[in-house]
């Protein structure tokens, strides 16, 4: 009886566990880059100015670990975006303006393998009232695409 417990426990674990990530993947989308961090970089700059995408910022937390006396493999946060775009979920919700305009990580693993991440623009829907935005979050998640597109050819 105590197998059969413990076995039980086991599958409700994974299973829940099993959930959990799912539904992460579902949100947090990782890509392999084929190229370096700078390149990585140029080429998606590159890929937003072509799609006509202001580059509002970029953030380089490893320059400012380094500025605090900390190490940090190259990690960058770029933020981007295209009022026309954004403005109508903000409208339908303004409280999307706190997760706008949208990120992407780029980051380079202890192997100096460089990976983007972000979280897919239909997760938006979790937390705002998007019911009836769903051509503006495919028209941000086909710009994630392209951008992925430029670091993977």
């Amino acid at each position: 009886m105590k197998h059969l417990t413990l076995a039980l426990c086991l599958f409700l674990c994974t299973a829940c566990a099993g959930i959990a990530l799912s539904e992460q993947s579902d949100q947090l989308v990782t890509k392999t880059s084929r190229y370096g961090m700078e390149e990585t970089l140029t080429r998606l700059r590159t890929a937003l100015q072509g799609m006509g995408i202001n580059l509002v910022a970029e953030v380089d937390h490893a320059k400012a670990a380094t500025g605090n006396g900390l190490t940090l493999r190259p990690t960058h946060v770029l933020i981007f975006g295209n009022p026309l775009v954004g403005t109508r979920l903000m409208q339908a919700d303004q409280r999307t303006g706190l997760d706008l305009p949208l990120k992407l990580l780029v980051w380079e693993n202890e192997n100096g393998q460089v990976y983007l991440s972000y979280r897919t623009p239909h997760a938006l829907q979790q937390d705002y009232k998007l019911q009836n935005e769903k051509a503006v979050l495919d028209k941000m998640d086909k710009v994630f695409e392209k951008l992925s597109t430029a670091v993977q050819e």
